[in-house]
């Protein structure tokens, strides 16, 4: 899942050499792994306008510590995944590096991340958010760190609501806010070329919503089964598919495929609610420019959580400056950082004092600080050791299930015994 990630402090030094113990490789020092003490080297996928933050942070690590940062030249996010595990298999890879949420018990428990338990003592703990900081806690160790999280919501456009008398919740709460409410409003702003709203653009819909539905999501807790082909998951699915091609208030899928194609629609009036993450924010502050809109939390049914992206960093085993990289991770974790990127309105940061400071990223007089409230309704998917092998099995199938080719029961079904199979059920 795309999300944004980092953390710092000061440095330990002092440990032997890098050996292999219950999944996670031990805490290594930098000089016996043979690196320059003076220089991290830092990879990150191209996230366009977080781009030039994630600078200044590097930058302010360098003057706070002397250690220089050089990072590689950013790729795109689709890019980045093979270029991760390429690097992180080789012999030499950056020591800091972005990971995808979604990978992080597959990679963790391939001994190729460096378990720094050791280290986190550094950290107020209690400063942070619970669940962000537990993301990266493994039974044989932690292999990084959460630096904040990008939670979903429902982007709504005010003007048009207002104007319908429709009225959403701007806090977290499900009291006139369930599913049926959510289609109500949609098929209210329903006219002409106008949509009333998007959900399966975002992947994260699937967890967010199977989860609201009474289900335990994407996989079960331990990571051993598919549990979106049971029924709360089949029932998400199918409703969100069925906003097309039943009740006609979501786009055709082919008209989503261009890129940001959700954002346009949203951007230019074309659509009156969007479930999105925390950076499509960014997006519409820079081109919203003929209705007010706002921020509602996802509708509820059973439940009402969400499943933000979590940003998340980790160290290779094989760094050449692991002293020097958690210098530079436990910085990111920091409250002075924190409020950086919270005041750019990137995510919400790991530090809860830190997180205050989104107030200030609006612009419009949108009711930001929801976000920072959606982070204490956070359900990640649970994770397995073959996520990306799974959702190549059942993600490219249910395009044919927003067309309504077939249902999302005869697609999750037909996955379920080879995902099962893949994540050690079978």
């Amino acid at each position: 899942m795309r999300s944004n990630a980092m953390s710092r402090r000061s440095l330990l030094g002092g440990f032997g050499g890098l050996t292999v113990a219950g999944g996670l490789a031990a805490c290594g020092g930098g000089s016996s792994s043979g690196g320059d003490p003076d220089t991290v080297t830092f990879a990150n996928w191209s996230s366009g306008t977080d781009a030039p933050l994630y600078t200044g942070i590097l930058d302010r690590y360098t003057s706070s510590s002397g250690i220089s940062v050089v990072p590689q030249a950013d790729v795109s996010y689709d890019d980045y995944q093979t270029r991760f595990r390429t690097q992180l298999a080789g012999g030499a890879p950056p020591d800091v590096m972005r990971l995808n949420d979604d990978f992080f018990r597959e990679i963790a428990d391939k001994n190729q991340l460096l378990d720094i338990s050791d280290r986190t003592s550094e950290l107020d703990v209690a400063s942070l958010y619970e669940d962000v900081y537990a993301f990266t806690e493994r039974p044989n160790g932690r292999g990084g760190l959460a630096i904040g999280s990008q939670p979903r919501v429902v982007y709504y456009n005010k003007t048009l609501l207002d104007s319908k008398g429709i009225t959403v919740p701007t806090t977290w709460t499900m009291d006139g806010w369930t599913w049926d409410d959510f289609l109500a409003a949609a098929q209210e702003c329903r006219e002409g070329d106008r949509y009333g709203c998007i959900v399966v653009k975002d992947g994260g819909y699937e967890n967010t919503f199977s989860v609201n539905n009474g289900g335990e999501g994407i996989y079960s807790a331990d990571g051993r089964s598919f549990a979106l082909s049971e029924p709360e998951g089949i029932e998400a699915i199918q409703w969100a598919a069925d906003l097309t091609v039943v009740h006609d208030v979501q786009p055709q899928w082919a008209e989503l495929q261009p890129d940001n194609a959700e954002l346009n629609f949203f951007a230019s009036g074309q659509c009156a609610m969007l479930f999105g993450v925390m950076s499509t924010s960014k997006y519409l502050r820079d081109n919203v420019t003929d209705f007010e809109w706002g921020i509602a939390p996802v509708p509820g049914r059973v439940k009402q959580v969400q499943e933000g992206s979590i940003i998340l960093f980790v160290i290779p085993a094989k760094s050449q400056n692991p002293d020097g990289a958690w210098g530079l991770l436990s910085s990111m974790v920091s409250q002075e950082a924190g409020e950086m990127f919270a005041s750019a309105g990137s995510f919400i940061p790991a530090d809860r004092t830190a997180a205050e400071a989104v107030a200030g990223s609006a612009t419009q007089g949108e009711n930001v600080a929801l976000f920072a409230e959606a982070v204490e309704h956070n359900q990640s998917v649970n994770s397995t050791a073959a996520t990306s092998q799974a959702q190549q099995l059942y993600r490219p199938a249910l395009g044919r299930v927003y067309t309504g080719e077939v249902t999302a029961e005869e697609v999750l079904t037909g996955a379920r015994d080879q995902i099962n199979a893949l994540l050690g059920l079978g």
